[in-house]
């Protein structure tokens, strides 16, 4: 099973309260989001600044 199809696992049980996670879900399932949200965030900034430097590169 991916991390996204993890990630989506533990969203379906908590719904997309975040207050829900953070109070019922396990250190596992908490992690697993965290994590998986940081890699995600980490890769669209990446290539935003991929993008940039190739706009200001001459």
């Amino acid at each position: 099973m991916t991390d996204r199809e993890k990630v989506q696992q533990i969203v379906d049980k908590y719904g997309d309260s975040y207050s829900q996670l953070s109070q019922n879900a396990t250190n596992k399932e908490l992690k697993t989001f965290m994590k998986f949200l940081a890699d995600e965030a980490n890769k669209k900034q990446s290539k935003l600044f991929e993008m940039d430097s190739h706009s200001t590169a001459k």
